[in-house]
This record gives C-alpha cells, structure tokens and sequence, in this order.
C-alpha cells in the first residue's frame, strides 16, 4: 500500500472516530450517573482504536522532517489511549488517570508541534492539537487534587472541542491530498 493510501485511510479514520465518538458522549451523558451503556461504552472503544489508524498516518507524513519525535508523540499517545480501553477514564480516585491524561497532554503537545511546524500542514491542524495537548495537562492539577468527578467531567469536555476540530480538520485535510509524501523504495 502506497503512503498517500495510508494517509486517505488515516484521514478516513480521524472523521469516522471523531463521530464515533460524539455519538458515545451523547449516549453517555443520555445514561445520567448510572455509566455508560454498552452501546456508548463500545462506541467510544471503536472511536480509540479508530485512532490507531490516524496516529500511523500521522508518523507516515512526519517521520522525515522529526522521526524521534514523532514516534515518542505517537507512541506516548497510543500508550494512553490503549490503557484508557481497560480503566475507566472518569475514575479520577485512579491514579493511573492522571498518568493517562498527562501523556494523552504530552502525546497532544508533540504532534501539535510537528503540525504546527510542517509544511505538509496547516498552522490551524496543529494549533488544535496543540489545545487539545494543553487543554488535557490544565485536568492534571484539578484530578491531583482530588476536584470532583464533575468538575474534572467538565473539563474533559473542554478538551473534546479541540480535539474534535483537530480530527475533524485533520481528516479532511488528508482526504484533500494536500500531504504529499515521498514513497520509500
């Protein structure tokens, strides 16, 4: 499969995982406090594992202008994602969630820079990023300490806007074609 292929399929991916993932928070916020239902709660899973598919086309269009730095981007983002999938990322009393949210910042952080700076991209794609990255690591200090599940809640929610225009902006821009990228031999 050739890179501009991987980068429609990632761009495909941002804009089918972020309405996934607006359709888990509706059903979500629908169930009240008694948790998610099924269906939001497998909704929101596909909307993470989605994702996968966005970060490989991510590395694919920034791995020779920053390859460390994209794949620690990447990777630390993963890595928290996929550990969001076995914990309950609202349990703020865990505290393996304020691990997650500082490397879902710092994983946000690092792949809004590679985007901000790229020519491949535009300022706006990783200005977002680069919210969403700051947005998460502004939640550290309220789940430390110890604010309340609706508070910190709120916040997330504070951080799904830009995380939703970057996956949005994102999807469309690599369904325009506009990152072209060298195929290697």
């Amino acid at each position: 499969m050739n890179n501009q292929s991987i980068i429609r399929y990632g761009g495909i991916a941002a804009i089918v995982g972020a309405v996934l993932y607006v359709v888990s928070l509706v059903l979500w916020m629908g169930a009240g406090t008694s948790g998610p239902s099924p269906l939001a709660q497998a909704l929101y899973d596909a909307s993470q594992l989605i994702f996968f598919v966005t970060l490989y086309a991510l590395y694919i269009v920034h791995r020779d202008e920053s390859p460390v730095l994209v794949v620690v981007g990447a990777l630390v983002l993963a890595l928290s994602i996929l550990a969001s999938l076995f914990i309950d990322p609202t349990d703020t009393s865990n505290p393996i969630v304020t691990f997650l949210t500082i490397a879902y910042g710092m994983g946000g952080l690092i792949l809004g820079w590679l985007a901000y700076r790229s020519p491949k991209m535009s300022k706006g794609i990783g200005a977002a990023a680069l919210l969403t990255g700051a947005a998460s690591l502004v939640m550290v200090p309220f789940i430390v300490g110890g604010a309340s599940a609706e508070l910190v809640g709120m916040l997330n929610l504070v951080v799904t806007v830009p995380y939703l225009v970057w996956l949005v902006w994102l999807g469309v821009h690599f369904l325009r074609g506009k990152t072209a990228v060298a195929q290697i031999a």
